[in-house]
């Protein structure tokens, strides 16, 4: 492409992070300054992340994700979509806590403290609660899914459909060479003593959430596009609010066994030999650490949006 047409169609590229609406309303308008600003140059670096981040802020007000200009009951939902990836999120974290706990001592938790003990249980609790939330919501929302499939809304969601696919297939590949070479290797090395294989780790703990990540968007996808009631939505804002005090309380017991086992069994944390000064913190403790603080600041959101947005869904 030469001439104007190579820069026109990078714009034309960049506008794509708008809303179809929104591109529908204003994207002529707005190509048209950005094409006589450039004069024939191509788009640099400060307005394409200029327009990526106008572009994910409308789609995020077009969703209900910010501001108020969507229908309260968008907002609702919109909120208890948060909620959803927040525990996405969460259950990546219990990946990276399964794999600590499970040798945090050879005498397992029966040989805990006992703070150790129920933050552990407490734990395993809330990832079936939760669990159990998350399959209740889905069996709210089938009645409306036929509707949405005589639609054509499958259509709509395909492209996540398979990229959730994918990057699934990918993960699975990626547990299967770690688990290989894993066997080939002691538990300190396991455990932070190779970089190669803990940064291989991390690498694959990415593609994990990624997929954990698409998957979930891929579903609230389809929920955005359902047509449900004010009834069920608000059985489904009522979850939604539960799953986050889950989130909250896994997040805390979590904390509190990491301090436990820290100050009971550091050697045995990290996998280290008895006797060792060691730190208690492993790279899979870490991106415990932080998927966990992540979801516990997305469901907080998620329910303040859902608890302030729900009050106009009542009173109308």
């Amino acid at each position: 492409m030469t001439g104007p047409e190579g820069p026109r169609a990078d714009v034309g590229r960049l506008l794509r992070w708008y809303p179809a609406e929104w591109r529908r309303r204003y994207g002529d308008e707005l190509a048209a300054l950005i094409e006589d600003e450039l004069d024939g140059r191509r788009p640099p670096l400060r307005l394409r992340l200029g327009l990526l981040r106008a572009g994910l802020g409308e789609r995020a007000r077009d969703g209900g994700f910010t501001g108020d200009s969507r229908p309260a009951a968008d907002r609702v939902r919109a909120g208890g979509l948060v909620v959803l990836l927040a525990w996405a999120m969460a259950v990546v974290g219990g990946c990276a806590y399964a794999k600590t706990s499970e040798r945090s001592d050879p005498g397992g938790p029966s040989s805990w403290s006992a703070a150790a003990r129920a933050a552990h249980a407490t734990v395993v609790a809330g990832a079936v609660v939760g669990a159990a939330i998350v399959v209740a919501a889905v069996v709210l929302a089938l009645p409306a899914v036929p509707t949405f499939t005589r639609a054509g809304g499958w259509t709509s969601v395909r492209t996540g459909l398979v990229r959730a696919g994918v990057a699934a297939v990918v993960a699975g590949l990626g547990l299967v060479g770690l688990a290989g070479w894993a066997r080939h290797l002691d538990p300190v090395a396991r455990n932070g003593g190779d970089p190669a294989y803990t940064v291989a780790f991390l690498a694959w703990a990415v593609v994990v959430a990624s997929t954990v990540v698409l998957w979930t968007l891929a579903g609230a996808s389809v929920a955005r596009r359902l047509d449900i009631g004010p009834r069920v939505l608000w059985v489904e804002a009522g979850l939604a609010v539960t799953l986050a005090v889950v989130i909250g309380v896994v997040a805390v017991a979590v904390g509190v066994w990491w301090v436990s086992a820290a100050v009971a069994f550091p050697t045995f944390l990290v996998g280290a030999p008895v006797g060792s000064h060691v730190v208690p913190v492993t790279a899979p403790l870490v991106v415990l650490a932080t998927l966990l603080v992540a979801a516990v600041a997305g469901s907080a959101y998620g329910t303040v949006r859902i608890v302030r947005s729900w009050r106009l869904v009542a009173a109308g």
